[in-house]
């Protein structure tokens, strides 16, 4: 299953990639609304797909890589994560502001801005409440559990807290070229079929 990261969908290029990447697999790519879903809700969304598709590898994105760490107080597969959000309320600080800008036009379509304001509100007080909840109190499982950095992330800087707190995961995949959109993610074909070979 792939889990897109923010201002992305399920039919995002990694999803596309990780499709050719693993064409006799079953590729699960939804799309979720996380600027209008509660991070539970999420969650709850990720365990139903799980279930119903006999999930065995996740790989999230930036914010999917947060809601797939996440999801491993449940689930026990396999977890990629690509330059994955650690610091959700700092990112989503930096992110927000954003809402209003020409990308992002179609989505903030009849809201006026107080209406705007009231939703980044809410969606930020969602993620304090969910990230001090699950985030923070996870287990810190290593096996199975893999990330893929980039060492010139322009949007999420530094991953030393990152591996602090994750500090025995099974592989560190680093790339000295990629930004924060991974730009060698069809390089890590090779890793990820290593870890489904298991």
């Amino acid at each position: 299953m792939y889990i897109h990261g923010y201002a992305s969908t399920g039919n995002a290029t990694k999803a596309q990639t990780l499709k050719a990447m693993f064409p006799d697999c079953n590729v699960v790519s939804p799309t979720f609304d996380y600027n209008n879903t509660p991070p539970d809700a999420i969650q709850q969304q990720i365990a139903r797909l799980v279930a119903e598709n006999d999930v065995r590898m996740m790989v999230g994105s930036s914010f999917g890589g947060y809601h797939a760490l996440c999801a491993t107080l449940a689930f026990e597969g396999i977890v990629w994560c690509i330059n994955p959000v650690h610091d959700v309320i700092g990112t989503l600080h930096n992110i927000l502001p954003t809402l209003s800008n020409e990308f992002f036009k179609e989505r903030t379509a009849g809201l006026d801005a107080s209406m705007l304001k009231s939703q980044q509100t809410k969606m930020l007080q969602a993620y304090a409440e969910f990230d001090h909840r699950v985030f923070q109190q996870l287990p810190r499982r290593e096996r199975q559990l893999n990330f893929a950095l980039s060492r010139h992330d322009e949007v999420l800087g530094d991953y030393t807290h990152l591996l602090n707190i994750f500090n025995n995961v099974d592989h560190v995949v680093w790339s000295e070229t990629s930004t924060h959109h991974f730009e060698a993610f069809v390089e890590l074909k090779e890793s990820m079929a290593q870890t489904l070979a298991r």
